[in-house]
């Protein structure tokens, strides 16, 4: 989770979302030493598509910070970790083209009709102009989805368990439309795939909508450091992160 001081968009989405962050990414460590480079990156969503930023630019840039959060469960090993990022490693590159003056002026605009009309309505009505959601309000929601789409995928697979899903749901609005995990052992397999990917289905725009302000509020995400002007801290908490950062 990070910000940008004097950037106007950066402004515009901390505004809108009444939050101290403005951009979400996932970090991306890797098998450093068997693929030949020794860097950190961060794969991200931004004004010029989904792509791999060296995780040194925002050290380095002294008008932002880092706030870093991990998701952590028993479950969630190696190969399962490997494929969350391999979902958005797969997006790099896509199909987006935001630097048009006209983009620019949606992304602004809203910021604004989202703080009006909220998250979810605003990304409905950017599809019925068939407009794409704007990458600078939408890099945690491809976080979430990584996460998301990961899970269902294991889930059909059978190697990991239906209820699991609600843990990686990190908008307590939509996690709060699955069952509960006792209420899991009531289906039967089928069943409780159809009720995963039922979720996702009914619950995209919601998903797609997840700010940073959701991922740093969640309390499934743990609160590891912040890295600010070249010094790294060890935080516990969304409130020790504020504090640091006052």
């Amino acid at each position: 989770l990070t910000t940008r001081k004097g950037d106007l968009t950066s402004t515009i989405i901390r505004w809108a979302t009444a939050s101290p962050f403005s951009h979400a990414a996932m970090v991306f460590t890797g098998p450093q030493f068997e693929t030949g480079y020794s860097s950190t990156f961060v794969i991200e969503a931004g004004s010029g598509g989904v792509d791999l930023t060296n995780i040194r630019d925002y050290i380095n840039d002294k008008s932002s910070f880092i706030a870093v959060k991990r998701f952590k469960r028993t479950w969630f090993d190696e190969p399962k970790q490997a494929r969350v990022r391999g979902i958005l490693l797969d997006r790099i590159k896509g199909n987006y083209n935001y630097w048009a003056i006209g983009r620019i002026a949606r992304n602004l605009w809203f910021g604004v009709q989202r703080s009006v009309q909220g998250k979810e309505k605003t990304i409905e009505s950017y599809r019925k102009n068939e407009w794409s959601p704007p990458n600078d309000y939408i890099c945690s929601g491809l976080v979430q989805l990584g996460f998301v789409e990961a899970a269902i995928e294991f889930i059909k697979a059978g190697q990991m368990p239906a209820s699991a899903l609600k843990e990686v749901a990190f908008n307590e609005s939509a996690a709060s439309r699955l069952p509960d995990p006792p209420d899991w052992e009531y289906m039967d397999p089928q069943m409780q795939l159809d009720t995963a990917e039922l979720f996702r289905e009914q619950n995209i725009v919601e998903l797609e909508a997840v700010t940073p302000q959701d991922l740093a509020t969640s309390g499934k995400l743990e609160w590891l450091y912040l890295i600010q002007d070249g010094q790294v801290y060890k935080v516990s908490s969304y409130d020790d992160v504020v504090n640091k950062l006052k």
